[in-house]
């Protein structure tokens, strides 16, 4: 399968599953934007100047000059003073301020040197309460005035720092825009998490999910792609799609080169849409004058009778057991031409191995009969995954159809399906998929495998034109060579 189709395939899921993340990131913003607000603190910035000044003045330019130098050098000093912890300590003390660790106050505070001159910068950062930053504020300068002081008393000439600026509010960090800025931060990691999380599921998933890794697991053609069903009703155009769909797989069966007449329709697992299809198919098929037998096999879940709508007298377990005459099992149906053996039987059939029924003579004498009377007879079997009865029936048709649905057959069934089959020699016509997306058209297509290997004739191609006109239409449009089987 290349790559384009993995691709596609994953942005399918990731929209199916669309309305998961829209669930997600309407309880992960308001939820993480109330959060970050309540532990988001108001962050009030403060600044205040001191300036750093000789005591003494020069009595001439040069000694001006000098003293001016030496000014911006103590200025440059200084800012280690103010920033030692000590001074911020005291800052804090005066102003009776608890905090445990001022070293790790001091990283709320710097010092800059303005200009390269005499004068420094102070900026501080203080959460919560702008009155009490002011005045750890105002006590930091008087702090920074002392120890300027201090350090510098002894020197020639002395200094001593002049406050400039007492401190004010210069800025003012609402909690609520780092909040917002938090809460779409963590929308981006939920849609990226959303779709990481979707591309291992992808990769992790074993069920098939498209026509293309049917063929590669299988080497078998997907002749049929039937829409999905639940979703066709209520459209004219809709329904035509299903029933263009089944045409395809009419034609398919029509025309193949071996001529089958009697096919059985099995699938992999349960709910794969293997009765669905048997119905469509051989309702399409009596739909062209042709004598069709629906023999329901699975007597173990029966549902012909509920889905086409009628109350049989007599099964198929009371023919094989004898217990009924094949007149009286064969039920007509809306469709003149169309009839059905359902599985509805009059026994019990708990206690009789319905594998051993199928693999009777009575059943292959039953398919030698009909086969006379009806120009196809179709035979829906149970899951492979559940019963042997499929292989049973198998061994004694003409052909089987696969039956798999996108998104619900795993593919180690299919492989197991597969061996089944080639493992008694059968004969598979080829794959139906259900459930599926459609990509070339409203109409479906017949797959490049099938299309090359079962074109015979112009004559042949010309009843199928007539027969199924948008079936061919897709066939024309890639003829590329076919898979060997």
């Amino acid at each position: 399968m290349n790559s384009n189709t993995n691709i596609a395939e994953y942005l399918k899921l990731c929209a199916k599953r669309l309305s998961i993340l829209w669930l997600l990131m309407a309880i992960v913003f308001p939820v993480v934007l109330i959060f970050a607000k309540l532990a988001t603190p108001v962050q009030y910035t403060l600044t205040g100047t001191i300036t750093v000044q000789s005591d003494v003045m020069g009595e001439s330019i040069a000694d001006q000059y000098n003293i001016s130098e030496l000014s911006r050098a103590a200025a440059l000093t200084s800012i280690s003073y103010i920033e030692n912890s000590d001074t911020i300590r005291k800052a804090l003390d005066n102003s009776k301020i608890k905090y445990d660790n001022p070293a790790d106050f001091k990283k709320r505070i710097s010092v800059r040197q303005m200009n390269e001159a005499n004068v420094l910068e102070i900026t501080v950062k203080f959460d919560s309460d702008g009155v009490l930053g002011e005045t750890f504020m105002s006590n930091l300068m008087k702090e920074s005035d002392l120890i300027i002081r201090e350090k510098f008393a002894n020197s020639n000439p002395s200094f001593s720092g002049s406050v400039s600026d007492a401190g004010r509010i210069t800025d003012i960090n609402s909690p609520w825009l780092i909040s917002f800025g938090i809460a779409f931060a963590a929308v981006g990691i939920t849609v990226a998490a959303f779709f990481i999380f979707n591309l291992f599921s992808f990769a992790a998933d074993r069920t098939l999910r498209s026509s293309s890794k049917f063929e590669t697991l299988t080497r078998i053609p997907v002749i049929a792609a039937i829409p999905p069903v639940a979703r066709m009703i209520g459209t004219e155009r809709s329904a035509n799609q299903v029933s263009n769909a089944y045409r395809v797989l009419r034609s398919a069966i029509k025309y193949s080169r071996r001529g089958v007449r009697t096919i059985a329709v099995c699938s992999p697992s349960p709910r794969d849409g293997r009765t669905s299809v048997a119905i469509g198919l051989s309702q399409s098929l009596a739909d062209t004058n042709a004598m069709v037998l629906l023999i329901e096999a699975d007597m173990h879940r029966p549902n012909i009778s509920r889905e086409l709508r009628f109350d049989p007298v007599f099964g198929l377990g009371d023919l094989l057991l004898g217990k009924a005459n094949l007149a009286a099992t064969i039920n007509k149906t809306s469709n003149r031409n169309l009839y059905v053996i359902t599985a509805v039987n009059n026994v019990n059939m708990n206690s009789i191995d319905v594998c051993d029924l199928l693999d009777s003579d009575v059943f292959t004498e039953l398919l030698k009969a009909v086969e006379s009377q009806f120009d196809y007879v179709i035979i829906d079997t149970p899951a492979i995954e559940l019963l042997p009865d499929a292989a049973a029936v198998a061994g004694k048709v003409d052909g089987c159809l696969i039956v798999a649905q996108y998104g619900h057959t795993r593919t180690d069934m299919m492989k197991y399906a597969i061996d089944v089959f080639d493992s008694l020699d059968s004969e598979v016509i080829g794959i139906v998929t259900t459930n599926s997306q459609r990509r070339s058209g409203a109409f479906g297509s017949v797959s490049r495998y099938y299309r090359t290997r079962n074109s015979r004739s112009g004559d042949t191609l010309l009843t199928t034109i007539l027969d199924n006109f948008f079936g061919v239409v897709n066939m024309i449009r890639s003829k590329l060579p076919g898979k060997k089987n």
